[in-house]
């Protein structure tokens, strides 16, 4: 897992000591992503400039350094990522007379666009944020893997385009002009986060999961969508024929679980009480036979704490298994914080236990495997068995009234009146993003279930699931990695009929049909959790509430946006404390604001 930064000189506005400087402090800003190694790359040009931080999971030695370019000089790589098929198109191509220099998957992906171009994309297994640059064409091709595990933002002027792994690289760039936009103001406080693809800031955007962007010679962009999570139910699978389904989900995440075993540093996994966590790590040791570690918090005093279960699950299945227990104090020291640890804000309440988790993993391992993409794959939330059913019954809703029903109901924020009131002129990127996915509901007699898995994996997943563990994990240096979002796996899920999502009772049938082969009942039919602060942190200490409230309104206050739009803090605030999730959006949002050394 690396951090990438770039900058493209249109119009040789500045010198290359100049922009070299530049790329320095860009990757100085995500030096957490990448502790072991720094590169910078200089177009002899003056064009194109690359900068890269490196965290060494596979071949630890200097040849993995980037930017990384081929023998020929003429494509320059800088990759966040890792391919965990690597080795099998690495022997397609030396039977095709390439001789590899390194050991890296970063020479195998470089070598593989410089053989196919962008058709390379389609044939990765990986999580990837990737630039590769082709010096002859001057033409720069960004590209992120299918679901968003990987991020990266870009921005753009006439004179300059610039790239990172995070946003903050982004701030350090001087003839940027940024402000906090109203649009994504809008759809921060609705959804709690900031879809693809925009920012918080402007002009800063984000490339959409599985998108590629070209930036051509003259500084023109294009972009192609070279995957999307379609559910076509006339090609589900048989509702005769669950037994095959279940074994075909076993074989595909078995396959996707071996190849993400790929590792030069030590590897472990975050084990919780749930489904996902507990079925993977029963294949890795009942299937694979890898000895595991696991890692697993607790929280004081909550009686949704995971960890005894976890311990239960971890002694049944044999594995190493390390287990820390936190206070209210621990969640204190993460809060206070919570702003500079996030790149852009990120309204999910489980950003503060994923960073204790990541923290107290990082002591003991270098790579951790996660179970999350269950949920949205195969239909685990609790929030579809209630809101499924009530968009199936209504027959008359617009498709674009029931994704904003949704949002509303199922992910519920602040009021839609509240943030309407407060960003007037921003509220359109809300009804934006409810017409952009208005199709997943337009298939007659489809049950919208399959509409909602959609909708989550492209908004939900990406925005907020993904987005926090990356950048809780980054921020250890921990390298965590997904097996449920496997290219091949994916389609299998594609696949799966509302039987095997549901029964009516529980969730995630297929998985929980799966996971009993290895565990008993007591773990196949637990009930989501989630992993979010304990109630017993932070929301049920009034006092607190209302002195966190009160410095938000002040720090947003002091802000050149809401000081050039009188009335709109005081509207917002009128939907502040609506529900734990308003309160959490409103503190992370001012902290955020506080850590930016730029005037917003």
């Amino acid at each position: 897992m690396c951090g990438i930064a770039g900058y493209l000189n249109f119009k040789n506005s500045h010198p290359s000591d100049h922009i070299q400087a530049l790329i320095g402090r860009m990757n100085a800003a995500i030096a957490h992503r990448g502790p072991d190694d720094r590169g910078q790359w200089a177009d002899p040009e003056n064009r194109c400039h690359l900068g890269h931080t490196r965290l060494s999971i596979l071949d630890l030695s200097s040849a993995g350094h980037q930017p990384m370019l081929t023998p020929d000089q003429r494509y320059v790589i800088s990759f966040n990522g890792e391919i965990y098929n690597f080795r099998d198109l690495r022997t397609r191509m030396e039977k095709d007379g390439v001789v590899f220099r390194t050991g890296t998957d970063t020479e195998v992906l470089l070598t593989g666009f410089a053989m196919v171009g962008t058709k390379l994309f389609d044939l990765l297994d990986g999580m990837f944020a990737v630039a590769i640059y082709d010096r002859k064409t001057r033409t720069l091709t960004l590209a992120r893997d299918r679901a968003g595990e990987k991020p990266l933002y870009y921005a753009a002027t006439d004179r300059l385009f610039a790239f990172a792994s995070e946003l903050r690289p982004l701030l350090e760039i001087p003839d940027l002009s940024l402000s906090l936009s109203e649009e994504a103001l809008a759809q921060y406080f609705t959804l709690r986060y900031v879809p693809e693809p925009n920012a918080i800031l402007d002009p800063v955007r984000k490339l959409e999961p599985g998108m590629i962007l070209q930036v051509s010679a003259d500084g023109r962009q294009s972009f192609r969508r070279y995957f999307g999570f379609d559910i076509d139910q006339d090609n589900e699978a048989p509702e005769g024929d669950s037994d095959r389904y279940v074994d075909v989900v076993e074989k595909a995440l078995t396959v996707s679980l071996h190849n993400r075993l790929n590792s030069d540093v030590p590897l472990g996994m975050f084990l919780s009480s749930g489904v996902d966590s507990a079925l993977a790590c029963a294949l890795l040791t009942r299937k694979l036979g890898q000895k595991v570690k696991t890692f697993t918090v607790g929280f004081e005093g909550d009686p949704n704490s995971e960890h005894e279960a976890a311990r239960d699950i971890a002694a049944r299945l044999g594995t190493e298994h390390h287990e820390h227990i936190f206070t209210a104090a621990d969640f204190d020291r993460i809060c206070d914080r919570i702003g500079g640890l996030l790149d852009e804000p990120n309204g999910d309440r489980s950003c503060v236990p994923t960073y204790l988790l990541s923290e107290f993993t990082r002591q003991h391992v270098t790579v951790a495997i996660s179970g999350d993409g269950g949920d949205e794959l195969f239909g685990g939330y609790g929030r579809y068995p209630a809101l499924a059913p009530a968009l199936d019954g209504a027959t008359g809703m617009k498709p674009s009234v029931m994704v904003q029903a949704y949002f509303e109901k199922g992910l519920p924020v602040m009021p839609a009146d509240a943030v309407r009131n407060a960003f007037p002129q921003g509220y359109a990127a809300v009804v934006s993003v409810c017409e952009k996915y208005a199709p997943f509901f337009m298939h007659p007699g489809r049950p919208a279930l399959h509409a909602l898995r959609q909708l989550d994996f492209h908004t939900y997943l990406p925005g907020a699931v993904l987005a926090k563990v990356d950048r809780m994990s980054m921020r250890h240096g921990l390298e965590t990695r997904t097996p449920f979002l496997f290219a091949s796996l994916l389609a299998v899920a594609a696949k799966a009929s509302l039987g095997l999502c549901t029964d009516g009772r529980v969730q995630k049938v297929a998985l929980r049909r799966l996971l009993s082969q290895y565990l008993p009942e007591q773990h196949v039919q637990a009930p989501k959790k989630g992993f979010g602060m304990p109630p017993s942190v932070f929301f049920n200490n009034q006092p607190r509430i209302e002195a966190e409230l009160k410095a938000a309104y002040r720090r947003l206050a002091d802000t050149r946006f809401f000081s050039a739009r009188p009335g709109a803090l005081d509207r917002l605030f009128a939907g502040a404390t609506a529900n734990i999730n308003a309160i959490w959006a409103t503190v992370v949002l001012a902290r955020w604001v506080d850590s930016v050394e730029r005037p917003l």
